[in-house]
């Protein structure tokens, strides 16, 4: 039975509870909830709820869900995350079904490199907990290697329980080429439906091929889980990073580096200004250098209505490999029209291998 079809199936009551095929999850801090309560509510959109709040946040709102909503707690991120052969609160299930979420998705803990005792412990819960949850898999991206994901899609199969992937990375999860196929062969496979949590822009690619759905992060800390050891990060008092989608290179990008982009091209006097203005609903036709000075709830306006719109163009996967040949076109115009050497992002070159690093100059 392919994956399609076992979506079809969980939405008729099945294990999986409610169809969520196809739904692009915009995911949010609980905190912001208030902020960001509208900003699923588009066409094949919901909203992914994040940290120890989440229920109390979806709560204040039950009566507002017009789209579909899950609460993640992130049990398993920071440096003191549980190890996945730690219990599920039973408060933790019990009240998502109680405020009505989409589907129950697992307090879980991580799943380390080789820690089959902990995915087995995570599934075997998940299975017993209900129809309607779904087991959070928090991963170590060795798991999407080989011999990883073998015994992976192993486990999944015999559990038969839904599955929400969180990829662990210090940077792209799926900016390699082991770890895009090892997702690929795991969504081929899979006799239950496959979702991924706080992924970036890569989750579109997933369900080009065949994930159910994927919930996109607002902010970078929400786009993949850090390692429990990561080092460094900005000086104390550092003022934080904010990215934005650059609509035809398809790709988050510092705003500061974008308006560094624009003034260099305005050097040129043939520059065309469509390359550097956005289109979408918030943006109204403006140059990308308004994202430096634009208020968090603007930029996070932005690129949740591009995703969107890459949302609605990306239906399979002949349409997800064309959209990253598109933006590799851009880069190289980019380069060698307007000299702004920007380098294209990993997990093109991951999804798309036959499109050599350096063959797109």
């Amino acid at each position: 039975m392919g994956t399609s079809e076992v979506n079809q199936e969980a939405g008729d009551g099945d294990r999986g509870g409610p169809n969520l095929t196809r739904c692009l999850f915009v995911q949010v801090k609980a905190e912001q909830a208030a902020d960001f309560w509208s900003a699923g509510d588009h066409d094949g959109g919901g909203i992914v709820l994040s940290g120890a709040d989440a229920l109390r946040a979806a709560s204040a709102r039950a009566r507002q869900m017009s789209r579909p909503v899950l609460a993640d707690r992130r049990r398993y991120a920071g440096k003191n995350r549980p190890r996945g052969t730690a219990r599920f609160a039973p408060a933790w299930i019990e009240s998502q079904r109680a405020v009505n979420m989409a589907t129950v998705l697992t307090d879980s803990g991580y799943v380390g490199q080789g820690d089959h005792e902990a995915l087995e412990a995570i599934l075997k819960q998940a299975a017993s907990a209900g129809p309607d949850v779904c087991a959070v898999l928090p991963l170590h991206i060795s798991w999407l290697a080989d011999p990883g994901v073998k015994p992976l899609m192993t486990e999944v199969n015999q559990h038969e329980v839904p599955v929400a992937l969180v990829l662990e990375h210090s940077g792209d999860p799926l900016g390699t080429q082991y770890a895009v196929n090892g997702l690929k062969r795991l969504l081929g496979e899979s006799l239950v439906p496959v979702g991924l949590l706080s992924t970036d822009i890569s989750g579109l690619g997933a369900m080009a091929y065949g994930a159910a759905w994927a919930a996109v992060g607002v902010t970078s800390s929400l786009r993949h889980l850090y390692p429990a050891d990561r080092k460094g990060g900005p000086p104390f008092g550092a003022k934080r990073a904010r990215h934005a989608i650059v609509p035809r290179l398809m790709t988050f990008m510092n705003v500061d580096r974008i308006a560094e982009g624009w003034a260099n091209a305005q050097r040129h006097d043939d520059v065309d200004e469509n390359l550097w203005r956005c289109f979408c609903v918030e943006c109204g036709n403006r140059t990308m250098d308004r994202l430096v000075t634009c208020t968090e709830l603007s930029l996070a306006a932005h690129n949740i209505s591009i995703l969107a719109e890459l949302h609605q163009q990306v239906t399979d996967a002949a349409s997800w490999e064309q959209a990253i040949g598109d933006a590799l076109g851009c880069y190289d115009l980019l380069r060698h029209e307007y000299q702004v050497a920007w380098e294209p992002p990993a997990f093109m070159y991951a999804w798309l291998p036959r499109v050599g690093r350096r063959s797109w100059r």
